[in-house]
This record gives structure tokens, sequence and C-alpha cells, in this order.
């Protein structure tokens, strides 16, 4: 089993070596996992032998039943793909490779949405040196229908691993946009526009570069409306910038020829993976990220007006001792209208969720609670009701050691 320690209050993030190993000073040991409910393990799909790296999961064909989009990297002789697992009933999925090559290789993230208004949820794989569109058809299930291009500049010179994309109206003009970030070099959070037409074939996306100056290695977007403009605004995290590798980025009068006005957000060093999601529920949306090296989930409380100075230090959600943090989501899992925190980790493999102590602060003790431990290595995880009970669910890429173990798992959340 393997545990976190969980430490209190208000720390400063960056300052790593210190706190590995610590407690919180007069508190009590839990003494093991305050919930204690098993999560069932099911699986999706086993044998796959083709490396899965990250998953989502979206009603795709419009059954009621979420279905799961899962990203192979692929080895050897086995390409990478992208594959969609129909939902049948929760033990039984359909499994449809809807794209497959060399193109697809590196693929690290997923976006699901309908870009061309065609009432039909696209998928957007960021992938090594290129953003792929892959477009639905009328029947998302027929396998030869699905088409696959290549966003315009994204590609090319420059280019190296797209790490994370999202989708959303940027400009409020001709449909969804895509936001990508880049590692580099250099790195960049860049969003591109939707095109009036040719949206289908990937070819008329314009690309325009939020920031390609002080985003080295950047790992993670998402989009909110932080300046309660009406308009979306960008948050980003860049592990390879020492300073403000959490920040968010205004939305101007005009994205496409504006300046985007850089906030920080927080000093968590080497910070990567990245949520957002009102912690402290006070109508706010807060920034959730996580610090491999340091072994961290730190966290930031969005102020009344977030281009006022955010609380740099921010909060430790939890400090692990040995495992490291791999991906971090957020959902209220109990029912309780209070989100909860969950976590992945490799060396070793285990999958923790975390609920605040009653009577929820900014210095409330993350107490940590147990999903399971696996021997395969995790991947990016994601976070649905599979079952329709109404309670998410957590679904899992799992890579063996032995790539014909490979598997996409879900764990049945036994919260009532």
């Amino acid at each position: 089993m393997h545990r976190s320690f969980r430490i209190c209050g208000m720390i400063c993030l960056a300052i790593v070596p210190a706190l590995m190993g610590t407690g919180c000073p007069g508190l009590p040991d839990p003494g093991g996992f305050p919930r204690t409910a098993a999560w069932q393990r099911r699986t999706i799909n086993s044998g796959a032998a083709q490396r899965p790296a990250v998953v989502a999961v979206a009603d795709l064909d419009g059954d009621g039943k979420l279905d799961v989009v899962a990203g192979y990297t692929g080895e050897a002789a086995a390409g990478a793909a992208v594959v969609i697992f129909f939902q049948e009933s929760p033990e039984s999925f359909t499994a449809v490779t809807i794209s497959s090559g060399a193109e697809l290789a590196g693929i690290a993230a997923l976006a699901i949405g309908d870009l061309d208004a065609d009432t039909h949820s696209d998928i957007i794989a960021a992938c090594n040196g290129r953003l792929i569109y892959l477009h639905s058809p009328a029947n998302p299930r027929t396998a030869g229908g699905w088409t696959r291009s290549t966003i315009d500049q994204s590609s090319g010179d420059g280019f190296a691993q797209w790490n994370d994309v999202a989708i959303g109206d940027i400009d409020q003009t001709n449909g969804p946009d895509i936001v990508a970030c880049n590692a580099g070099p250099p790195g960049r959070a860049s969003w591109y526009r939707s095109p009036a037409a040719n949206i289908a074939n990937g070819t008329g996306w314009t690309r325009i570069d939020i920031d390609a100056t002080t985003r080295t290695n950047a790992a993670s977007v998402a989009l909110a409306d932080f300046s309660l403009d009406g308009r979306l605004d960008v948050v980003s995290t860049a592990p390879g910038e020492a300073l403000n590798p959490v920040s968010w980025y205004r939305n101007p009068a005009n994205p496409q020829a504006d300046a985007w006005t850089k906030f920080s957000i927080g000093n968590l060093a080497a910070a990567s993976r990245m949520v957002i999601a009102d912690l402290n529920v006070d109508g706010r949306t807060d920034v959730i990220a996580l610090n491999a090296p340091g072994r961290q989930i730190g966290w930031y409380v969005r102020p009344a007006s977030a281009t006022n100075a955010w609380t740099s230090a921010g909060f430790l959600l939890t400090q692990y001792t040995s495992a490291t943090p791999v991906d971090v989501r957020a959902i209220d899992l109990t029912g309780d209208s209070q989100p909860n925190v969950v976590v992945a980790t490799n060396t070793g493999g285990t999958l923790r969720w975390f609920m605040p102590t009653p009577g929820q602060t900014q210095t409330a003790q993350w107490m940590e609670n147990n999903i399971a431990d696996v021997s395969e290595t995790i991947g990016r995880i994601a976070l649905g009701d599979i079952n329709g009970n109404g309670r998410p669910d957590v679904i899992v890429p799992l890579r063996a050691a032995n790539a014909a173990n490979d598997s996409i798992v879900w764990f049945e959340n036994p919260e009532p």
C-alpha cells in the first residue's frame, strides 16, 4: 500500500526538499483510509498490445451511455491509434479503431467536441509534432466514415510534442476553437481559430500564439472565464519555467490581434498536469496542479478578482513520499457538492481520491482514500459515470510489463 503524508496549511510549494517526508504536527494519524468501501475494477478492453496512454469519455453515438476514447502510442509492429470503445453495457464495449498510423505518434491528450456543428462529436488528438483532427461521420460506429487531417500550422519546424489540448469558443466566431500547448522549444500556448469553411479537412485553421516566449515545456491547458467578461480565458502550466509556471491569460477584446495579458497564479515547481475546480466551494474556479519531481499536489485559491495577486505559495493538498503523481482530476465523487481530487501515481501505481475534513477552509486537511493499487503503469485518466447510477467512476489506461497485457479499465464508484 502506498500512502501519502498530508501537510496542512499554506506553504511555499516551490520549496520541495524541506517538505518531503514531513507531516502535520499536532494532528493525529488517521490510521487508515477514512472511506473503506471498495472500488471494483472492471475491464473495458484487455490485451490491446498497443500501449494505452490517455483516455477520454463522451456519449459519441447518442445512445445515452458514456463511451471511452483511448489513445495508444503503439509499440513495435503495433502502431499508434485512436480507438473508441462504444458502451453496450457497463460490462460490454465494442472496439472501433477510428484512426491509426505514424501521424498519431506520441499521442498525449484528447479533446472531444462538435467542431463543425453537425451534431456529431469530433476528436482532437495532441501528438508529437502535430494536432490531429478526427472528424465524425453520421454513424460514429462506422470506422471507415471517420476522416483524419492535420490541423494547419500545428506541424513543421519548431513543433515538438503537443502535450495538451482543449476545445472552446475563444472568439465567438465560426464555432468552437482549439487551444493547445507545445513543449517546444520554444514552448508555447496557442489557439487555433476555427475557419468558416473546410473545417473537416483541417485546412484554414489559423494559429495565434498566446505565449511563445515563457512557456518552456508547456504541459497543460484549461479554459475558463476568469475575468468574468463572457470570454474564455486560458490557464497554462509550464514546468520548465522558473517563474510563474502556473499562469492564466486574459482573452482580449480582439484575441486574434491583441496581446493576451499574462497573470501569475502560483510558483509550484515543475507544475505539469493541471485541472480547474471550485475546491473551496466559494463560487470561483480554483487551480490544482501536480509537481511530479517533488511528488506534490498543490492548489491555488482564486481571488475575488482573478487579475489580483493569487496566494502564490498556494496550499499543499498532498505530499507523496515515494509514488510519483502523473495525473490529477477533480469531481464530486460523493454527491455532497464538494469537489474531490483524484490522483494517479506511478512507482508505485496508485489511484487515490482526496476529500477535505469537515468545515472546508483553505487550510483544511485533505484526507486520502483508496481506489486501487495496480501493478501496471498508469496513463492519463478520465472521470465519468459509466454505469449511469449518478456517481462518477474512474477510467484508467494501464500499460503492463508485457504489452500483451495492456488494458483499459474502469473503477466503479461505491460512494453513496
